[in-house]
């Protein structure tokens, strides 16, 4: 649902403490991933509960229909009004938590007479696959508001933790978590036959502080400020903490949060890519960064800082998803442009060369495969593993060395 010039430095971000302000993070946000799903992805059951991630849309062309190969909610009018009085067309799904913070989730039914109910519950054993087993944390089963779209879920403004059929709140309140949490949720359309729906998970870090950042955009050649658009991720969840646009002065603002390392981006169609990445610290004076765009001119190249890898191998983290996103979209913006992609790693004196020189291509050609995987013709790409031959710094520091782990995208020549 979703670098070419860099500046090539370690950004300590300096604040002044007495210009700190602590508060909950009202986040711009963006999703990451965005999935399509028809009738045939749902499960009726909860020993078969789709897992999906949170950050993400997915959108369900048509509504659950029945409840699988188990009704684990037979009609029982003496339940608890908390609870279903009966299992009618439902979808189960697990959610992995990935670190702590606020979770909140949102169902729109693509018809508004639809009437999505829902609970949530905590997954205490993988093994458990009896509802009655799981502790409950959050219900919604008051009737469809239609002037709200009918839509329901969990919101940080509600109070409520469960909720009983009839008129009422369509949301619950929203849910503190920890890293390793395991969720369930079940969703039941009371009605036959209804259409599909959306449904969006966000999961936003606790409360922090957080202090301004400001700067300028600039045209690398001309130094003429630009309209462009700016990105502030978390590095180590993916986490889209702001996207802005500069004025027409080529100013923009935000806040960020201190003590997280931060991955930058900005982007302006007709040039290239610009990351960096970060860590704002605590000390006397604010910090202004300001970016210097590229036009798109053969052989000029983007160092992609921000897409990163498990230790030693080839595989995408989630903090990368963003990155390859945009790189998507560069290449889709450029259709005549054919690139070389450079795969680098840190330049580790206890480290084979030639293993190092291996990881680095099988790097560029992950990077190869997700791009073909969306659309991007195998004509237009080649790929290299340059090793720990072409360091941006050298240096002891293991932080500092980290800025050569990264893929290079040259412009190659328009087709």
């Amino acid at each position: 649902m979703l670098s070419v010039s860099i500046i090539q430095r370690k950004a300590a971000i300096n604040i002044n403490s007495k210009q700190i302000l602590s508060f909950c993070f009202c986040f711009l946000f963006c999703i990451n991933i965005s999935r399509s799903q028809g009738i045939n992805e749902f499960s009726g059951d909860l020993a078969s509960a789709k897992k999906i991630q949170v950050n993400s849309t997915y959108k369900f062309e048509l509504a659950p229909m029945g409840f699988g190969l188990v009704q684990e909610y037979k009609l029982n009018k003496s339940r608890s009004a908390n609870l279903f009085k009966e299992e009618r067309n439902t979808a189960w799904y697990s959610i992995d938590i990935p670190f702590g913070g606020i979770f909140t989730f949102d169902i729109t039914p693509h018809g508004i007479k639809d009437d999505y109910d829902w609970m949530l519950y905590k997954q205490t054993s993988p093994a458990t696959i009896d509802w009655a087993k799981l502790p409950l944390i959050r219900t919604n089963n008051t009737r469809n508001n239609k002037d709200q779209g009918s839509k329901t879920g969990l919101l940080a403004t509600s109070e409520s933790l469960f909720t009983k059929p009839g008129p009422g709140n369509s949301y619950s309140k929203a849910l503190n978590v920890k890293k390793g949490d395991k969720l369930i949720l079940v969703v039941d359309n009371i009605y036959k036959k209804g259409k599909g729906f959306d449904l969006v998970l966000v999961l936003k870090p606790n409360c922090q502080t957080k202090t301004l950042v400001e700067g300028i955009i600039r045209d690398k050649k001309t130094n003429k400020p630009l309209k462009a658009e700016v990105t502030f991720q978390d590095d180590s969840t993916g986490f889209v903490f702001a996207k802005i646009n500069s004025d027409d002065n080529g100013y923009y603002k935000t806040s960020l949060p201190v003590d997280r390392r931060i991955n930058s981006l900005a982007k302006r169609l007709g040039y290239l890519l610009v990351t960096d990445n970060f860590t704002v610290i605590t000390s006397e004076k604010p910090f202004k960064q300001d970016f210097y765009l590229d036009t798109i001119v053969q052989g000029k190249k983007m160092d992609l800082m921000n897409i990163h890898f498990s230790p030693n191998k080839a595989e995408f983290l989630e903090s990368s998803q963003s990155e390859l996103a945009n790189l998507l979209t560069f290449l889709n913006e450029q259709p005549e442009w054919q690139i070389k992609i450079v795969g680098h790693t840190n330049n580790n004196v206890f480290a084979n060369t030639r293993f190092l020189q291996q990881l680095s291509f099988e790097r560029a050609l992950a990077v190869k495969r997700y791009l073909l995987k969306n659309a991007i013709s195998e004509q237009r790409m080649s790929c290299v593993g340059a090793g720990g031959k072409d360091p941006i710094v050298t240096t002891n520091d293991p932080d500092e060395g980290k800025r050569n782990m990264r893929v290079e995208v040259v412009l190659m020549k328009k087709q």
